[in-house]
C-alpha cells in the first residue's frame, strides 16, 4: 500500500490541487447557505412574488394618468367617514395620481405613530378605499397597484433597536407590516390584503 510520501512529485501536486478544489467548493456552498439564511426573504415577499406570477395583469406596471382630474365625490355610502377629511383628500387628489396609474393616495395623521389613508380614482372622483392604518407610513408608487404598510426604511434599524429599552422593543416588534393590492373586478375597484407579517420579519439581530 502506497502512502502520500511514496507518490511522485507530479502525483502529489495533482492530489493537492484536487484537495484545494474540494475545499473551495465546500467553502462556497457554506457561504451560499449561510448567506441565504441571514438574508432570506420574508414570508410576505414570497407571497408577493407568487401573486405577481398568478396575476400578471394586475401586477404589471401601470401607465400614469395625466388627464383632467375629477372632483372628489364625497357622501360615499361605502365610506361615509371620508367626509370628515374632505380638505386633505381633496388637496391630494388635486395634485394628480400618485398610485396605481390613475389613483391618488391621501394620508393624514391620527395621533402618535398613527396615519390613516384614502384612495380616490382621479378620473372619476370615486373614493375606492378608506381606512388603511399604519404606524410608520406606506410604501407605494404611481406605477404599481401594490401597497406596503410600515416599510422598513421608516423603522428604527436593528442596531438602534438593540440599544433601546424593552418597552420600545416591545412596541416596534408588535407593529405589523401588511401588503395590499388594488384590483378592478367587474368595473369596481377594491382593496384586498395579500399578506401580513411582523415588520422585522426576515431581519437578523
Amino acid at each position: 500500500m502506497h502512502t502520500f510520501l511514496d507518490l511522485s512529485k507530479g502525483a502529489k501536486i495533482l492530489l493537492a490541487l484536487c484537495s484545494a478544489v474540494v475545499l473551495a467548493e465546500g467553502a462556497y456552498l457554506y457561504y451560499i447557505q449561510t448567506n441565504m439564511l441571514t438574508k432570506s426573504a420574508s414570508t410576505c415577499q414570497y407571497v408577493v412574488s407568487q401573486w405577481e406570477k398568478a396575476s400578471p395583469e394586475t401586477a404589471a406596471a401601470k401607465e400614469v394618468y395625466t388627464g383632467v382630474i375629477a372632483e372628489v365625490k364625497f357622501g360615499n355610502e361605502r365610506f361615509p367617514e371620508a367626509d370628515e377629511f374632505k380638505s386633505v383628500i381633496s388637496e391630494t387628489v388635486a395634485k394628480g395620481t400618485n398610485f396605481a396609474g390613475h389613483y391618488a393616495m391621501a394620508e393624514w395623521g391620527c395621533g402618535t405613530n398613527c396615519q390613516d389613508h384614502a384612495i380616490v380614482d382621479v378620473k372619476t372622483g370615486e373614493i375606492v378605499a378608506f381606512g388603511i392604518p399604519s404606524e410608520a407610513g406606506l410604501s407605494f408608487n404611481a406605477g404599481s397597484s401594490l401597497i406596503m404598510t410600515n416599510p422598513q426604511s421608516n423603522f428604527p434599524t436593528t442596531e438602534k433597536l438593540a440599544s433601546s429599552s424593552f418597552i420600545d422593543k416591545l412596541y416596534w416588534f408588535n407593529v405589523p407590516r401588511e401588503y395590499y393590492v388594488l384590483a378592478d373586478e367587474r368595473g369596481i375597484s377594491s382593496l384586498s390584503r395579500l399578506c401580513i407579517e411582523n415588520a422585522y420579519d426576515g431581519q437578523v439581530f
